[in-house]
């Protein structure tokens, strides 16, 4: 993917280190808004997403966090999919 590409969530992400955006720039293809809407479930995303109902940039900003561990884990797939919730 190229950099230009990125959502600008994702470009002017001050959460996001420049390595962490290397990272999401090593897929190929994004997930899914299936994939996406699979993980909604998850007990730690939804306490992220409930936790921050009305206030879409703190909201914005912990998905933001909860990507930067996935991406540290090594699950790049997984941040991909917390990023476009």
């Amino acid at each position: 993917m190229e950099y230009n590409k990125l959502p600008l969530l994702i470009r002017q992400s001050a959460e996001l280190s420049q390595k962490d955006i290397e990272s999401l720039l090593t897929v190929t293809t994004l997930p899914t808004e299936q994939e996406v809407d699979a993980i909604r479930h998850l007990p730690e995303i939804q306490e992220l997403t409930n936790a921050f109902i009305g206030d879409d940039s703190t909201r914005n900003t912990h998905l933001q966090l909860k990507a930067k561990a996935y991406i540290a884990d090594q699950d790049v797939d997984m941040a991909w999919k917390v990023l476009l919730l």
